[in-house]
């Protein structure tokens, strides 16, 4: 096939982001010094159709073939769309594996950055598109150095107002289980999600001056247990207390152990659910379990930490429940609960009380259990169900709002203060620079 000038521009462009430049990659104006390595994040997944567009002119191109499916000025809406073989651009049918948008910088004529979009929102890097393993849909994968990814990310999951010590140590945490996870989801084409499940993770829009500053002031931090990454896990509050890994999730990390958290500040320290016994009731049917009328709870009554109960973790975390029905029994653990009722965490005590004045709630050492054990009995199905709680998370590792306080107290001018704040909530652990 022979190449006109026009294609032979178009080649040239989308080998650079396709193949980079050794030690480069493609970032908001030009291209830069990568600042870690590249990292492919899915931004939405399984849509069906979506808009992109970007700051200066671009293309459309197959992934597979490098073909040029289309061209189009800056701010230019394109629609995207999927159909049984290939896409749809702008509603014309294209044969391609995967799309990618790509932007011609050489059109740029004043310095400025600039962006691509994909439905309306700004993002660095590169942008590709797949077909959605498994489902019907497509997925836009935004491609980007991890340090540019955690700008977007460390606004979503603290304030960057807050300390800025609070701050640089949550960019470390981040940056380490970015690092740590960046298999998460290679089953799915990509590495890291946007959601919840990995790190929230919004692109430009999610990103704040003061958050960027944390993270290049720790460029490249990370933490690391005899030589290897660890799982960075954080949670906004405690409680006050963190937890032991395996009291939450099956595997004991040494590094991941119940310390004093500083988390009284907290709006999440202590918090109460109330619903009566018929709501509970209705729950545990819709979670699936035929139990009938529940009859009693079984849970130890929650003392001071560090806890030692068989039912509770070290930090009074609740291990597991037991409730006992008309018809049948059954044992959740402290996060099946937590999912079920939708409850902050699982550091939560559990009483039965009645509308009425007088206290309705029996509570005795149950006869055919551990001593330690008590039993609530239930009563009537107005009757309440009070859970008084303390934190929010799975409690595990950095403590957000501990972090704030400790940042608070932090000596003057002191600018390391984020490894004191690391090295209090991960246990044994070293801050290391990767890159």
């Amino acid at each position: 096939m022979r190449l006109n000038r026009h294609m032979v521009k178009w080649l040239m462009v989308i080998a650079f982001f396709i193949f980079p430049l050794s030690g480069y990659a493609h970032s908001g104006n030009s291209a830069v010094p990568v600042f870690g390595p590249n990292l492919r994040v899915g931004i939405l997944t399984n849509q069906h159709s979506l808009e992109v567009s970007a700051d200066a002119k671009f293309a459309i191109v197959s992934t597979g073939t490098a073909k040029v499916l289309g061209d189009f000025a800056a701010q230019e809406p394109v629609t995207i769309a999927v159909r049984e073989s290939g896409f749809t651009v702008n509603g014309r049918p294209v044969e391609a594996t995967g799309l990618a948008v790509v932007m011609n910088k050489a059109h740029s004529t004043v310095y400025s950055e600039q962006y691509l979009y994909a439905n309306k929102r700004r993002y660095r890097g590169d942008l590709s598109i797949q077909r959605t393993i498994g489902k019907p849909g497509m997925t836009v994968i935004n491609t980007l150095p991890v340090e540019q990814y955690l700008y977007g990310v460390i606004k979503n999951e603290i304030s960057p107002e807050w300390p800025m010590e609070a701050v640089k140590a949550q960019a470390v945490a981040a940056r380490t289980y970015a690092l740590a996870n960046s298999n998460k989801h290679t089953a799915d084409g990509f590495e890291l999600c946007a959601t919840t499940d990995c790190q929230v993770y919004g692109g430009r829009e999610s990103e704040a001056p003061k958050a960027i500053k944390a993270v290049d002031a720790t460029r490249g931090l990370v933490l690391t247990y005899k030589g290897k990454l660890i799982s960075a896990y954080f949670h906004s509050s405690s409680g006050g207390y963190t937890e032991n890994s395996e009291n939450v999730w099956s595997a004991k990390q040494p590094y991941l152990r119940g310390v004093a958290d500083f988390d009284q500040n907290s709006p999440y320290y202590t918090w109460e659910e109330k619903l009566t016994l018929a709501e509970l009731d209705q729950a545990i049917s819709k979670a699936g379990y035929n139990i009938g009328y529940l009859q009693a709870v079984e849970l130890s009554p929650l003392s001071s930490p560090p806890v030692a109960s068989f039912d509770r973790g070290v930090s009074g975390r609740v291990k597991s429940v037991y409730f006992k029905g008309t018809t049948g029994n059954i044992q959740l653990t402290g996060t099946q609960l937590r999912n079920m009722l939708n409850l902050k965490s699982t550091l939560f005590d559990i009483t039965i009380s009645k509308e009425h004045p007088q206290p309705a709630m029996s509570v005795y050492a149950s006869k055919d259990r551990k001593k330690s054990h008590t039993q609530l009995a239930a009563g009537k199905p107005t009757d309440f169900v009070v859970i008084t709680g303390f934190g929010w998370g799975h409690g595990l590792g950095l403590s957000q709002w501990g972090a704030k306080a400790m940042a608070e107290k932090a000596p003057p001018g002191n600018t390391e203060y984020f490894k004191d704040i690391l090295k209090h909530y991960y246990q044994d652990v070293e801050i290391k620079k990767a890159y």
